[in-house]
């Protein structure tokens, strides 16, 4: 049985829809997860933010997903030096708390 495309329209792949999705999701407006990338790179550097993004914000929450447990170990060590060092390039937001999880870059 041949379904009829009600429109002669071609299909979007859904790739594409979930790209339109997440970058509405993670707009720069107020302090979206991608400005708050873009400060991180800026204010961290490397080689921590090659290996720690910052994944979701709640509040003043800051969850950042790191590549390995090494750097996850690592980075609770060196929190509140991190913490400040981020503040400091934020205008507006503050983070009172940044927890470290293992999960993709």
């Amino acid at each position: 049985m041949q379904k009829k495309n009600s429109s002669n329209q071609p299909l979007t792949p859904i790739g594409q829809v979930l790209d339109v999705i997440v970058d509405q999701c993670r707009s720069d407006n107020r302090g979206g997860v991608a400005h708050l990338i873009r400060i991180w790179e800026k204010t961290i550097g490397p080689p921590i933010s090659e290996n720690a993004r910052p994944f979701a914000v709640k509040g003043d929450l800051l969850l950042v997903h790191v590549s390995s447990s090494a750097w996850l170990h690592q980075l609770r060590f060196l929190k509140d030096e991190l913490l400040a060092k981020f503040n400091a390039g934020l205008e507006s937001q503050r983070i009172g708390e940044i927890k470290f999880k293992i999960g993709p870059l």
